[in-house]
């Protein structure tokens, strides 16, 4: 009768001791959840880069093939062909960190975009903050992004049209960048949730990312293009990946520092979005597992 009792309690305490997939817990205690899980976060960032490209011949070459393929054709057709190259100074560094930071936040944008739905087993299956899953994309993309921000300086000095020597403005870059890469851990967040919520949305943001693209100067003089219209002007002002483009373009090519007033705007899109985009994906937790 004694070991049925102590076999009893064994299987009463395992459980209490199961938790529930779903939920959401306080916000506190969420943060200190995902605090705990930041060596999965990091460990699941690096399995993802290992494997990314793995089936091509080239592999993760590709990261710095396909901007600089990109920045070839958008110069030789916008640039060469339809002359948006007229009156920018080194065009050819102009455009490429155009390409490579807006390409940043855009992968970020798609990458949050159908993001829960394509780990649904796994989030069924197991008890964690899924905000891990957001972070750890997140940090997948940073890692992403070094090699080619190294290449695209290297292009800045070397190549044709190229500055030759770098300015000591390069040493704020790291700030912008590091700014860019909060900016777009709220995307994410934001691009996971909608599309959760509405998967739909998913074609929307594939859409909204070319208009965002064609929108933010990458291989054009904004500014040649809204001078005299205070309406367009305004409308640029709210455009964050412009103020990212325009810093990194001043630091890197032409050796400017950036206005007080760029680096705050950009300091508030960054802030604003990550905590605006993670409350959202915290508010819709304990819908992840189910469905």
């Amino acid at each position: 009768m004694k070991t049925s009792g102590v076999q009893s309690l064994d299987a009463s305490h395992a459980y209490s001791a199961l938790k529930p997939v779903t939920g959401r817990p306080p916000l506190g205690l969420y943060l200190q959840r995902l605090f705990q899980r930041r060596y999965f976060i990091r460990a699941e960032a690096r399995a993802k880069v290992a494997t990314s490209n793995q089936n091509l011949l080239l592999g993760r070459a590709w990261l710095i093939l396909g901007p600089l393929l990109d920045a070839g054709v958008y110069g030789l057709i916008f640039g060469v062909l339809l002359k948006t190259s007229r009156g920018i100074e080194h065009f050819i560094p102009f455009l490429l960190i155009g390409v490579t930071f807006f390409g940043f936040s855009s992968k970020a944008l798609n990458a949050g975009s159908g993001l829960i739905s394509a780990r649904k087993n796994f989030i069924k299956a197991f008890a964690f903050p899924r905000a891990a899953l957001v972070l750890s994309q997140s940090l997948k993309l940073i890692y992403d992004s070094i090699p080619m921000v190294l290449v695209a300086l290297a292009v800045t000095l070397w190549f044709p049209q190229g500055i030759g020597w770098p300015f000591w403005t390069w040493l704020l870059l790291p700030v912008v960048w590091g700014l860019q890469a909060i900016f777009n851990t709220g995307l994410i967040f934001v691009g996971a949730t909608l599309t959760d919520a509405l998967p739909d949305l998913k074609r929307v943001i594939s859409y909204a990312t070319r208009i965002w693209f064609y929108s933010s100067g990458v291989f054009f003089s904004v500014d040649a293009v809204v001078s005299g219209n205070p309406i367009l002007r305004q409308l640029v002002n709210l455009n964050p990946a412009y103020w990212i483009l325009d810093m990194a373009r001043d630091l890197v090519v032409y050796g400017e520092i950036p206005t007080l007033a760029a680096w705050l705007r950009l300091v508030a899109w960054a802030l604003g979005t990550l905590l605006f985009g993670f409350l959202l994906f915290w508010a819709r937790e304990e819908s992840y597992g189910k469905g």
